[in-house]
């Protein structure tokens, strides 16, 4: 089954532009991604806010920077400048404190953040932060198709994010001339098109245009083709756990985030 969503224009952190694509009202979440932005913006009155200091608990981020440059800093003494191409792994477990920053005072901005859910038991592991830079990204090059694997694996190439769990991140381009991809696929499948238009063809064919998404459930494998045109593929098993939220934090239950807010309250985060 395909079913498509768009993405809702929000604003975020103390005001930056973004298009927000999964936890709307749309799409809540697709188990086990609980949220998808893209900030893309050439107005720096758009994104020069930023993402102040903020907390998360239950969960891990990854923050991938097309073009442009955020600085992050965290609790944990953390301190890096994201640049183009690069991406930002943060594993928030049981809490952690951080800023995403803007390190340009003009140009084009353009990224995603991503939320992954943690499953219970991994749910309160110590934080951690890795900063990955483009020689550590493998790029796979076909005749018309580019793929940049940020996790997962395609065609014997290993992303350097490693989750708790498989999780496929890739960003694939397609050239002028057609190209194709085709990859087996997990229980949720997404399609995130940055770029020109898309078909998606499984049990049956869909055509998906720019700022879109395509999530992909009940099907073994997917062939996505397009010409002059680039999207973000994301899959992995969903975690069938229950799921409680608020702003920041992702448990299991509203005792779990009642504690969390309690923790936060009390300077109890790292």
């Amino acid at each position: 089954m395909i079913k498509i969503v768009k993405g809702q224009s929000v604003k975020d952190g103390a005001g930056v532009k973004l298009n927000r694509v999964i936890g709307t009202q749309n799409l809540d979440m697709a188990d086990p991604f609980l949220m998808l932005d893209e900030f893309r913006n050439d107005d720096k009155k758009d994104y020069e806010a930023g993402f102040p200091m903020h907390p998360h608990r239950g969960f891990e981020t990854i923050t991938y920077m097309v073009e442009g440059s955020f600085t992050h800093r965290d609790s944990k003494g953390n301190v890096g400048n994201l640049n183009a191409g690069e991406v930002q792994w943060m594993t928030a477990g049981k809490g952690i404190i951080h800023e995403e920053m803007p390190a340009m005072e003009n140009g084009h901005l353009w990224g995603y953040q991503l939320w992954i859910n943690l499953p219970a038991k991994l749910k309160m592991v110590d934080p951690k932060y890795r900063h990955l830079t483009n020689e550590i990204m493998p790029i796979v090059k076909e005749d018309g198709i580019n793929v940049k694997i940020i996790s997962g694996e395609y065609h014997g190439a290993k992303g350097p994010v490693e989750l708790y769990f498989d999780v496929d991140y890739f960003d694939v381009r397609l050239s002028e001339t057609e190209g194709v991809f085709n990859k087996k696929v997990k229980g949720t499948n997404l399609v995130y098109v940055h770029t020109g238009k898309v078909e998606i063809q499984s049990e049956k064919s869909s055509v998906i245009e720019k700022g879109n998404l395509a999530v992909i459930t009940d099907a073994s494998e997917i062939l996505v083709k397009g010409k002059d045109a680039g999207f973000l593929f994301l899959s992995a098993d969903p975690i069938n756990e229950p799921v409680a939220k608020y702003g920041p934090f992702v448990m299991n239950t509203t005792d779990e985030l009642i504690e969390a807010v309690d923790d936060f309250n009390e300077g109890r985060f790292v």
